[in-house]
């Protein structure tokens, strides 16, 4: 087993959390992307759809970063609300609270694409983001290394929860829905306000221009997790939680 992306998918397999040495971390943005889909190669398993991350510029700068956190969702890691999850599976999570997209028709991210809202539903969801490597690996790595090595270990893409459809869609600011989060009964609203939000619409924007050489393609019944609209904060084994997405519904997820 010699490269990153072998590594990496040995590791998604075994659910373990691997050390890696310096020489072998990307050594940039695209060296991400072609471990990220070498890492696929490997892995052989379905994949249906995308997510992304630091969606806004306001917060790739706040995180001094050059680009979104993009990675593939795998079929077996879409799960539907109420939820209870193996931490073991998700190791180091950390919790966001998103809108996912799934499309109704094959959909080619070219410009353009951001203003077909008949294309796609959209539902109140969790991303669980993980991790396949250990933190001693990345300690000493700057922003953008982390953000490189990040993209390798496919977006940090652990697991989605997918909640309620979102009703008239075409009605409704998705910017000011407001989410209040239940942690083992302690509520805070830590959401995203102003320009540090992004919709879905931006979300698809910054997709078409990750890959602009060569677009990807939404396929009919494929999935969008088109950012975070909170702050994320880190769960543990045995937390419980209610994420309440207001007038849109809401999520229940036990770790367990």
């Amino acid at each position: 087993m010699n490269t990153l992306a072998e590594k990496l998918a040995d590791a998604w397999i075994k659910r373990d959390l691997i050390q890696l040495k310096p020489d072998e971390l990307p050594k940039n943005r695209e060296d991400s992307h072609a471990i990220q889909k070498q890492f696929h190669t490997v892995l052989k398993k379905k994949t249906v759809g995308w997510k992304i991350g630091l969606v806004s510029k306001n917060l790739q700068d706040g995180a001094k970063v050059n680009g979104p956190m993009i990675g593939k969702i795998i079929d077996e890691t879409v799960l539907m609300n109420p939820q209870k999850v193996e931490y073991s599976k998700v190791p180091d999570c950390i919790l966001e609270c998103e809108f996912c997209l799934k499309f109704l028709e094959d959909t080619k991210m070219v410009p353009g694409a951001e203003n077909k809202i008949g294309n796609y539903e959209a539902y109140i969801a969790l991303e669980l983001v993980s991790t396949r490597v250990n933190s001693d690996s990345k300690k000493g790595l700057d922003p953008v290394g982390m953000m490189n090595l990040n993209i390798a270990d496919n977006g940090g893409a652990g697991a989605i929860v997918v909640g309620d459809k979102i009703q008239n869609l075409d009605k409704i600011d998705l910017d000011t829905i407001q989410v209040e989060i239940n942690l083992n009964g302690k509520v805070t609203e830590p959401f995203f306000k102003g320009e540090k939000r992004a919709g879905p619409k931006l979300a698809i924007k910054c997709i078409i221009d990750e890959f602009k050489d060569a677009p990807v393609t939404f396929k009919k019944g494929d999935y969008f997790m088109t950012g975070s609209v909170i702050q994320p904060f880190k769960v543990s084994k045995g937390d419980k939680l209610k994420v309440d997405f207001r007038t849109l519904g809401k999520i229940n997820l036990d770790f367990i």
